[in-house]
């Protein structure tokens, strides 16, 4: 009898705690919300966008995600909505285990997965109000939108994916049989653009994590520069560390951006949704049945009293003879053109050595000062990586790659656009690292899209946001 109390003592106590971290934790959850709710960052103006939306997302169920109780809304008002789908979302392994009932799958698994995504996503947005005919699948392959993005840019180089295929083996993508290639994106993309002529166009923002988000959001980004389009951007954050807090069924509760992005320049805006609107999204989420089966949590944790979207403001570099970078001089990293959180991934060394806080770009009409700046102290162990699209009048691009280990840049040639600029000058100075291009080398960009990134044994630990800037022309 006394074991059998001690073990009803044990279950009830395990009980209590169970249940007293859980109060906490969505407690805690609703405290950060209110205090989100001052930020200088956040607006409460609700997001009035114009009568044509343009809508790009990664994966099949980010459209409902992101802007479920939006797109209800605004087709309500009579505003015109398309929706384009880069990914069919078919190389999640978990899923297609769990939905297919298979335990080694193959190719044609995978395909079955993104057919029943696709119908998923089209069943949702009906539930919002909007036709199939207003749904458009590109149909590039799940989880290969960052390697289009550089390693996969040339459609001689496409990328094999997860579902077995190079190139879209659905009958419905936009572009039949288009290769899993980066300039093949980038043409979509910008027909669609020139094609549907947005008003105002949402994509994933650049500070979310998934990497089929993060690269969609630079394609998005480099298709309106290409198309010349003037449609008001805004973006909406789905993965973050530590995001959404909480992780719960939580309707009543508001949806504030991570406070790690508190620096990140972004402004955020917060638009509020009605009970009934909130009721029609979560029916509409509710589609998304396969993956109900193994994130159900992270999904509904999306059903809130408001959605959450991003703007930027134009980034320029400074541009004149009078420029002359001190990267030892205390204080802000000098003609920062990138903020990034700090301490937002799991990864992070405590050190801070290899997390980046800031980016910075000027020149002086003779070089180009790039600069990166991080949490704590640089290290000869970890790489640093500069990236950078150099966009120019006549419509060409070119590329720049910089490594720069044991404090000595490197150039990585590896595209036909990569700029050739020769031998590279590096300095560093405690937390800063810094190097030297020839302007001769670069010319006059229109602008220039660029992120910072930091590898450690050949596992990339952390990225900044990719930025699009624009020269500021000084004495």
């Amino acid at each position: 009898m006394k074991k059998r109390h001690t073990y009803l003592f044990m279950i009830l106590f395990i009980l209590l705690t169970y249940i007293l971290g859980i109060t906490t934790y969505a407690f805690s959850a609703v405290d950060y919300s209110f205090m989100r709710t001052n930020s200088d960052n956040i607006s409460k103006e609700p997001v009035k966008p114009g009568n044509r939306i343009l809508i790009v997302v990664p994966h099949p169920d980010d459209e409902t995600i992101g802007m479920g109780g939006g797109i209800y809304n605004w087709l309500k008002q009579g505003k015109k909505i398309k929706v384009v789908i880069m990914t069919n979302g078919d190389g999640f392994r978990k899923a297609v285990i769990e939905n297919l009932k298979v335990q080694n799958p193959v190719s044609s698994d995978y395909i079955k997965l993104g057919k029943m995504r696709q119908n998923e996503s089209i069943e949702a947005l009906k539930e919002l109000g909007l036709s199939p005919k207003d749904v458009i699948f590109l149909g590039y392959g799940d989880g290969t939108l960052s390697y289009l993005w550089w390693a996969n840019w040339e459609s001689s180089k496409p990328r094999n994916a997860a579902n077995g295929y190079a190139y879209s083996p659905y009958s419905n993508s936009y572009v039949k049989h288009t290769g899993y290639a980066g300039e093949n994106v980038l043409a979509n993309l910008t027909q669609i653009i020139k094609d549907y002529d947005p008003t105002d166009i949402f994509y994933p923002d650049p500070d979310d994590m998934h990497p089929d988000h993060w690269a969609t959001s630079n394609f998005v980004r480099l298709a309106v520069e290409k198309s010349n389009c003037k449609a008001t951007l805004y973006s909406f954050l789905v993965h973050h560390y530590q995001w959404p807090v909480p992780l719960l069924y939580v309707p009543e509760t508001g949806l504030y951006p991570p406070l790690s992005l508190e620096t990140s320049g972004t402004k955020w805006h917060i638009n509020p949704l009605d009970n009934a609107t909130v009721r029609i999204k979560h029916k509409a989420m509710l589609k998304y049945k396969s993956q109900y089966k193994v994130m159900a949590g992270f999904l509904d944790s999306f059903i809130r009293k408001n959605e959450l979207f991003g703007t930027y403001d134009d980034r320029y570099y400074l541009v004149g003879k009078d420029i002359k970078p001190n990267f030892t001089q205390r204080g802000p990293l000098p003609y920062a053109v990138i903020q990034s959180g700090v301490n937002d991934n799991p990864l992070l060394r405590i050190e801070g050595s290899d997390d980046i806080s800031a980016v910075g770009l000027a020149s002086d009409g003779n070089n180009y000062y790039f600069a990166l700046q991080m949490r704590g102290n640089a290290n000869k162990d970890t790489s640093y990586f500069l990236n950078a699209l150099i966009l120019y009048k006549d419509g060409k691009m070119g590329r720049l790659r910089i490594n720069i280990k044991d404090f000595k840049a490197e150039e990585i040639m590896d595209s036909k656009d990569s700029i050739d600029v020769g031998n590279i000058s590096a300095g560093h100075y405690k937390n800063r690292i810094w190097f030297t291009v020839p302007a001769n080398k670069i010319g006059s960009p229109t602008k220039i899209f660029l992120n910072a990134e930091t590898y450690f044994i050949e596992k990339r630990i952390d990225k900044t946001a990719w930025r699009m800037v624009m020269p500021q022309y000084g004495p």
